[in-house]
């Protein structure tokens, strides 16, 4: 979901906005149930500002932000909603849910505290540490101490804190049980590039970086500190050479690596993985994808050949870096330049995010809620299906594939269908570091458990109080969160009409992209397979060259035209989604809806709820950076409208108006 700065040059040369419009049209079109819309302008011109004037006029681009959308608007809104949530369950009873989330964060911002404690709650690593007195010890700790903290498939987590992060999550190929991921990690910067940029400025960083392994080596009171610095520093370097690269580890072919633990032994030599598998609780894991196959391979070779002088220096720095933000403040980072306040609330939801998920929709989002979105959804879904089965330009068989697909899904709605149990967890209000340390076991633990049972694809990946949404292929599964269905996402408040305008077209869109060509390259099972072929990817060119045609005409600054091929998989889903909700929109007021204005009322509620899902305004810098996204600025999506015979009677338009299209003209796809 993207932002537009309003401005009245928005559709340049073709749908310039002029003050010569008609106003006794614009006032007609306006209705006693339509509050909010700017009645000078006339819809048929411009409907996104026709739709949105009162916010438009009300708003104001916050200093320091390129745009404000209405995505913005329920973030600013969901953290005001976390703060008060999470203040008040300092009362909560003892050992429940709410009491260990206000715990965590007392714990976090309790400097008093931090500083009395130390470093005692990493004593026991540092024994550990020490303990190494050769390449097994060395094999078997950093085995213990890997962590479940990467996510390629969903989240596109590639990087560990550990030296090797582990993920166990819906494999690529449709596999029914879980499967277990291996990628790199272990850098302290953030990420290989850091390390091998030449650049001045990166150069800087590195020198930075250097003196602060230094500075933790000599609190910790080893001798030789800036010496030992700089080979710490050189084993770093070395591991993120053998990393890949960014882009290379977003290649989701990396979930081809399956390697047995015999692959191990002959494809990485130097280190024992027998060990190392024990160690991190995975004796019995048969295989495993190795999404980097190149940092497995180094990072044997660096356990066989960097001294254990290193390795317990660079294990110790990485330790005390780890935990930085909660130890005395000698250690702190310096850039932790935001508030503690802030900082304490995004670790609180970054480590306890199931928990105050729970609380969150037990107080923002009731179960009546879910059941009306879920409706919506479920009738939604039902009409793009219908369209689906009668469209012309997809081959028979592959159209049956789609329509298995569409059965198939999971939409999840606000919540998951199952939370995690804490009850096990402890969590110490004066003890930041080790509340910490618990989590990431619990964490672990978690993801041990999963190995060997049947893949879920209820599963959730997005934190219920997060706005935001996740399509997720390998379970043919969308999770879209509560706190992004808030006004004007979907309004509780609002009629229904409006709510399948706002919410169901967005739902019509994400789930047209399961059986388009994103989706294209999944089966029902999760399994990656193009299922499409040579004859449907044809014939759908064909069938979206008129709406790459009518978007590249979009001008938001004189000379600059939105790019239709680079925007045509979201303006398809646009249109996709907005004609699957208006058709659901029309089926829910059922078979006695006959009066004609009462229904062309419920129709314009429809289209304006579309209109302010989409609510934006950007600076002209930011609008001219939009123009070359995937995603076209939101003035122009909403003007999807004008394909819609339904919205021309609704709102009167006619051959004068700028968004008028002839009716062949008016683009159909599914």
């Amino acid at each position: 979901m993207r932002a537009m700065r309003h401005d009245r040059r928005w559709l340049g040369t073709i749908f310039a906005i002029t003050l010569l419009c008609a106003a006794a049209t614009a006032m007609n079109a306006q209705s006693p149930a339509e509050p909010g819309v700017d009645a000078s302008v006339n819809p048929g011109d411009d409907f996104f500002a026709y739709a949105n004037g009162e916010w438009l006029r009300a708003t104001e681009i916050p200093a320091g932000s390129a745009r404000w959308t209405a995505r913005n608007e329920i973030n600013e809104l969901t953290q005001h909603q976390l703060t008060q949530l999470i203040d008040g369950a300092a009362t909560a009873p003892a050992g429940s849910n709410a009491r260990k989330v206000a715990d965590f964060r007392a714990a976090y911002l309790d400097q008093a505290a931090i500083d009395a404690r130390g470093i005692a709650s990493l004593r026991p690593m540092f024994e550990r540490i020490d303990g190494v007195h050769d390449k097994s010890s060395l094999t078997r700790l950093l085995g213990d101490e890997m962590r479940a903290d990467v996510d390629p498939l969903n989240s596109g987590v590639f990087d560990s804190g550990s030296l090797l992060g582990l993920a166990v999550e819906s494999g690529n190929h449709g596999e029914a049980t879980y499967v277990a991921f291996l990628l790199q990690g272990g850098l302290g910067l953030s990420e290989r590039e850091s390390y091998l940029d030449p650049s001045p400025d990166m150069h800087v960083r590195r020198a930075q970086y250097q003196e602060r392994i230094a500075r933790v080596l000599a609190l910790l009171g080893f001798d030789r500190p800036e010496k030992r610095a700089g080979q710490v520093m050189t084993l770093e370097t070395a591991i993120a050479q053998s990393h890949a690269s960014r882009e290379a580890s977003s290649d989701e072919s990396n979930a081809d690596n399956l390697w047995t633990q015999a692959d191990f032994m002959r494809n990485a030599p130097g280190m024992d993985w027998g060990a190392f598998f024990a160690a991190a609780g995975l004796a019995n894991q048969e295989s495993f994808v190795v999404w980097q196959p190149s940092a497995i391979v180094g990072a044997a070779k660096l356990v066989d050949s960097f001294p254990l002088e290193t390795w317990r220096d660079y294990l110790r720095v990485h330790c005390v870096g780890l935990d930085a933000e909660v130890l005395p403040h000698q250690f702190a980072l310096e850039e932790d330049t935001a508030p503690r306040a802030q900082r304490a609330l995004e670790a609180t939801q970054q480590a306890m995010s199931a928990a105050i998920g729970r609380m969150y929709v037990e107080r923002y989002f009731p179960p009546g809620q879910k059941a009306r979105v879920q409706i919506i959804a479920s009738n939604v879904i039902a009409a793009f299906r219908k369209r689906v089965n009668g469209v012309a330009w997809l081959t028979p068989a592959t159209k049956v594939q789609a329509l298995a697909k569409l059965e198939a899904v999971y939409f999840g709605v606000g919540y998951p269908e199952k939370w995690p149990i804490y009850s096990a967890l402890t969590v110490n209000p004066r003890d930041a570091v080790g509340n910490r340390h618990r989590i990431a076991e619990w964490n672990y633990q978690n993801a041990l458990r999963k190995l060997g049972q049947a893949a879920d694809h209820t599963e959730w990946w997005i934190a219920p109080q997060t706005a935001g949404a996740v399509l997720l292929f390998q379970q043919n599964a969308y999770n879209f969160s509560a706190a992004l269905l808030q006004p004007p996402k979907f309004n509780p408040a609002a009629s229904d009409a409006a709510n399948y305008g706002a919410i169901g077209a967005i739902l019509g869109h994400e789930v047209s992209h399961f059986v388009d060509t994103l989706g294209a390259d999944y089966q029902a099972n999760g399994g990656k397979t193009r299922w499409w072929t040579a004859t449907d990817l044809a014939q759908y060119q064909d069938a979206t060259l008129p709406l790459v045609q009518q978007f590249a005409h979009y001008q938001p600054f004189p000379g600059l035209s939105i790019d239709g091929k680079v925007t045509l998989v979201e303006n398809v889903a646009d249109l996709a989604g907005l004609e699957s909700a208006f058709d659901a929109h029309r089926l829910a007021l059922g078979p006695g809806a006959k009066d004609p204005e009462w229904l062309r009322l419920q129709d314009r509620q429809f289209f304006i709820g579309f209109a302010r899902a989409w609510r934006a305004k950007y600076r002209d810098d930011a609008l001219r950076a939009q123009v070359t996204n995937d995603h076209a600025p939101e003035n122009y999506r909403v003007a999807t409208v004008r394909n819609l015979d339904a919205w021309y009677d609704a709102f009167g338009v006619r051959p004068e108006h700028r968004l008028y299209l002839e009716p062949k003209a008016r683009v159909h796809i599914w």
